[in-house]
């Protein structure tokens, strides 16, 4: 896994502010990480924010958005709805036992991923999601409709903009306790 990890950097499937995150996890003799997001802010284009399946993501970035790009992303052509998304970091976990899976999420629990949680357990190992909770859905058009007041778009992209720091700190916080409970 420790291989498929850096295969997976190299290529550009992690993003590279959660990476030492990630070599913390795998550096802990009983656990290891499987995926995982830094946080980010979308664009959809679908009939709900949650409906994966008839949606198409058309705007995604794991740092700060501008006015610009947005307003870029409302001269396109919608389908359904356009939302704006605002996820925050989310890591998958597998450790050997459920006394380490326990360490994990107390570990996380602290650093602000209040949300974390044991997703299954298996001869596989424990399967353990980190998470913040940080969740932002905001309709900005409905077809050739652009719903939102564009004169308070900026204002709209500042909140979407501190929430996403906001996973960002809270991950900052899990590097450090578990730089801090470093158990190797």
């Amino acid at each position: 896994m420790w291989d498929r990890l850096r295969r997976d950097f190299d290529v550009g499937y992690i993003d590279e502010d959660i990476v030492d995150v990630l070599e913390l996890i795998f550096r802990r003799e009983h656990s290891f990480t499987i995926s995982s997001c830094s946080g980010r802010i979308t664009i959809l284009d679908g009939p709900m924010p949650w409906d994966r399946k008839e949606s198409t993501i058309v705007f995604k970035k794991h740092s700060p958005v501008s006015l610009d790009e947005v307003v870029n992303v409302l001269k396109q052509p919608v389908l359904y709805c356009l939302w704006l998304i605002v996820s925050g970091p989310i890591i998958h976990v597998v450790s050997d036992s459920l006394g380490e899976a326990l360490e994990i999420l107390r570990i996380a629990r602290e650093a602000g991923m209040k949300h974390s949680g044991i997703l299954s357990i298996s001869d596989r190992g424990v399967i353990s999601e980190l998470r913040t909770g940080i969740r932002l859905s905001i309709l900005l058009k409905i077809r050739n409709d652009v719903v939102i007041d564009l004169s308070r778009l900026k204002s709209v992209i500042d909140v979407a903009n501190n929430a996403l720091l906001e996973g960002k700190e809270r991950l900052r916080r899990l590097r450090e306790a578990l730089i801090r409970t470093g158990r190797q």
